[in-house]
């Protein structure tokens, strides 16, 4: 899954992975997605110039789901552990003054 603040949103890739290649995400009994990560951008208190870049996961369902969020791309990424029905906010990172930032994740299994 992919996002981003401030940015477009990734292209659809025209080559989907193989079938099989991910275990399915968890997902509630109405059909939907458990996980759902969504960005912000705050400055720092001591430098404002400096962004802390946010993701703040949340998990709707009743089991206990590792998330993993990486930068778009990128191999730059954190580990985020829920119980059920938690919520948690972690930095992704930070950037100088760029308060756009584009991120994928995935559940680990």
């Amino acid at each position: 899954m992919y996002g981003g603040t401030g940015i477009s949103a990734a292209p659809a890739n025209p080559f989907p992975p193989m079938k099989g290649t991910y275990a399915p995400s968890h997902k509630a009994p109405d059909g939907t997605a458990c996980i759902s990560v969504r960005p912000s951008t705050h400055p720092q208190i001591i430098n404002p110039k400096i962004i802390d870049q946010i993701v703040t996961v949340n998990n709707s369902c009743g089991q206990s789901i590792k998330v993993q969020v990486c930068y778009a791309g990128s191999s730059d990424c954190i580990t985020v552990a829920l119980s059920g029905y938690q919520k948690l906010q972690r930095i992704l990172g930070i950037s100088g003054g760029s308060t756009s930032f584009g991120y994928e994740y995935r559940e680990l299994y």
